[in-house]
């Protein structure tokens, strides 16, 4: 895997944490920890913080996705919607170079998939580099460039209208019958 054409497969964990966020579908939050918490954590050990620090950029995070309110609730006080956004405001804390999404809707109820749609795109507009799995119409609206992988190759990449409205590969062609 290339970042800003270099390898980062030698890279130390740590430092690919630094450059890459990630989200998944399901949170990874701690339970145990309060919303404020679970972001310092990872700025403490991964960009190597002192408290204070690691709190003012936490709650700057929170802001941000419009949690502030919530820095001090649990996990479980929130819901699945909000939860996602704190996962993305965790992974947007360390300042990564590049966002990877996979299926971080598919576990939300269908009226709080907008929500986190809606800061994945400001997160775009803003500039931010995402790699966005499983969310087509989002692809279509606000990328510049959509790639279709099959078992870890590219099959077809190119600008959103030509793949989705003329899909030249069989696979494409076949999968957007299904999804679109």
């Amino acid at each position: 895997m290339l970042l800003n054409g270099r390898s980062v497969l030698g890279d130390h964990p740590d430092r690919l944490r630094q450059r890459v966020g990630m989200v998944f579908q399901q949170f990874n939050l701690f339970p145990y920890m309060s919303v404020r918490r679970n972001l310092a954590l990872a700025l403490r050990r991964i960009r190597r913080l002192s408290a204070d620090e690691a709190v003012a950029v936490a709650r700057r995070h929170l802001d941000r996705v419009g949690l502030a309110a919530k820095a001090e609730a649990r996990p479980a006080q929130l819901s699945g919607g909000q939860q996602q956004r704190v996962a993305i405001a965790r992974a947007l804390a360390l300042q990564p170079q590049v966002m990877l999404f996979d299926e971080v809707t598919s576990a939300l109820d269908p009226e709080l998939v907008e929500g986190v749609l809606s800061l994945m795109a400001d997160l775009s507009a803003d500039g931010m580099t995402m790699v966005v799995t499983h969310e087509m119409a989002f692809a279509r609206e606000v990328t510049d460039l959509v790639a279709f992988m099959d078992r870890g190759v590219v099959l077809e990449a190119g600008a959103p209208e030509a793949v989705f409205e003329s899909a030249e590969h069989p696979r494409l062609r076949r999968f957007l019958s299904q999804v679109v």
